[in-house]
C-alpha cells in the first residue's frame, strides 16, 4: 500500500530468491516505532522462488509496503530501480536478507532533528551469526560520532572506510542531493557494488556525520549471500568492471588531482583478497580466475590496507608484477591443503 502524504524515508530493499528471509526483513520495517513517515519499496530482481509473490502479500497488506517487478539485472539495477521511484527525503538501503533493530528510525529521527543540514549521514551495525543467532558488535575501528570535513578525499576516504567500511546499508542520504550530483550505483558492476558508489559520494561530498545509530543488523555468514558465495571469476569481473567505470573519461573529468590515485588505492584493496583467494590449489579454478586478474592489471601496483599491512601479500603483489597471474597463483597455491 503506497504511502499517502509527506515521506521522510524511502527504505529501498532489493529481492531476489531470499523467501527464507524476507518475512523478517520487511517485518522489521513495518513494526518499527513512530510516526508513519516511511515508504518501504521491495524491489523484486527477477525472483524464480516465492519472493516475488511475498513482496505482493507484504504490498497488499502493509500499510507503506509497496513492489516494483523487473527483469533480473542485479543488486546496484534494482537499487537504481528504487532510488528513481523513491519520494523521501532521505534514502536507507536495507538488503533483503538483513534486518532493523528494535527503535532504529526513532533513533536516526532524533539525529537528523539534533544535528540537521547534512546530506550524508553514516551510522553503525550490529552482526547476527547465522548459526548460532548471537547478536555482536563487529570487529573495527571505535566509532566516531559527530561530523568530519576534509577537502581532502584520502582523509575521507580513510575516516569512512577505515572506521566503518563502505556497506550502503549504514547511509542515510539526502535524496535531493543524489538528485543533484548525479550519482548512481554502477551497473555492470555485479559483485561488491557498494564501494564504487560509495567512492563516487567521496568524491562529491566533503562532509559527511557519523550518526551513533545502530542502523542495521547484518546477518553474517548466509549461504547463497553474494559476498559469501566465494566465486572469485564472479567477483573479479565485479572489480574490474568496477574499474572500467572508474577509468572512464566521464569520471577522470571530474576528479581533482590526487583522486585518480586514492580511488585505484582503494579499489585495489578490495582487488587483493579476491585475488588472493584465486591462488587456490585446483589448477582450473586457478586458470578460470587468470583473464578477471589480468583485467585488473592497472591495480596491481595499487592498495594500502592489504598489501602495505602483511609481508606475505606484500610478496604476492611484487610476484603478480614480475611474473603475471599465472605463476603467481601457483606459488600462492604452495602450503595450502
Amino acid at each position: 500500500m503506497q504511502r499517502e502524504g509527506d515521506v521522510r524515508f524511502s527504505v529501498i530493499v532489493p529481492v531476489y530468491n531470499v523467501q527464507n528471509y524476507l518475512a523478517a526483513c520487511v517485518g522489521s520495517v513495518v513494526e518499527q516505532a513512530g510516526p508513519p513517515d516511511w515508504e518501504c519499496i521491495l524491489i523484486d530482481d527477477g525472483s524464480t522462488d516465492a519472493s516475488g509473490r511475498m513482496c505482493d502479500a507484504f504490498a497488499e497488506t502493509c500499510p507503506g509496503v509497496s513492489v516494483i517487478h523487473r527483469e533480473n539485472g542485479g543488486l546496484s539495477a534494482a537499487r537504481n530501480t528504487g532510488i528513481a521511484a523513491a519520494r523521501g527525503e532521505f534514502l536507507l538501503f536495507l538488503d533483503s536478507d538483513d534486518l532493523w533493530p528494535d527503535g532504529m528510525l526513532e533513533a536516526l529521527r532524533a539525529v537528523l532533528d539534533a544535528h540537521p543540514g547534512y546530506d550524508w549521514y553514516v551510522g553503525r551495525y550490529r552482526e547476527l551469526d547465522e548459526a548460532t543467532g548471537q547478536i555482536t558488535e563487529p570487529r573495527a575501528a571505535q566509532f566516531r560520532p559527530g561530523p568530519f570535513s576534509s577537502p581532502d578525499l584520502a582523509a575521507r576516504a580513510a575516516r569512512l572506510f577505515d572506521t566503518c567500511g563502505w556497506s550502503v546499508w549504514k547511509y542515510c542520504l539526502r535524496r535531493q542531493y543524489l538528485r543533484e550530483t548525479g550519482i548512481t550505483f554502477w551497473e555492470p558492476v555485479r559483485w561488491a557494488e557498494d564501494w564504487p558508489f560509495s567512492l563516487l559520494l567521496l568524491q562529491a561530498c566533503d562532509t559527511l556525520f557519523f550518526a551513533d545509530v545502530v542502523m542495521l543488523v547484518y546477518r553474517q555468514g548466509r549461504a547463497g549471500s553474494l559476498l559469501n558465495a566465494g566465486d572469485p571469476p564472479r567477483q573479479l569481473a565485479g572489480i574490474a568492471a568496477a574499474l572500467k567505470l572508474m577509468e572512464s573519461r566521464k569520471l577522470q573529468e571530474r576528479l581533482r588531482p590526487g583522486e585518480r590515485e586514492e580511488f585505484l588505492h582503494r579499489a585495489a584493496d578490495v582487488f587483493w583478497p579476491v585475488a588472493r583467494a584465486a591462488a587456490c590449489r585446483d589448477k582450473a579454478a586457478r586458470r578460470a580466475c587468470e583473464p578477471g586478474i589480468l583485467r585488473c592489471k592497472p591495480l596491481w601496483r595499487y592498495g594500502r590496507a592489504q598489501v602495505t599491512g602483511r609481508r606475505s601479500w606484500g610478496v604476492f603483489a611484487r610476484l603478480l608484477r614480475a611474473f603475471g597471474p599465472r605463476f603467481t597463483l601457483w606459488a600462492g597455491s604452495l602450503g595450502k591443503g
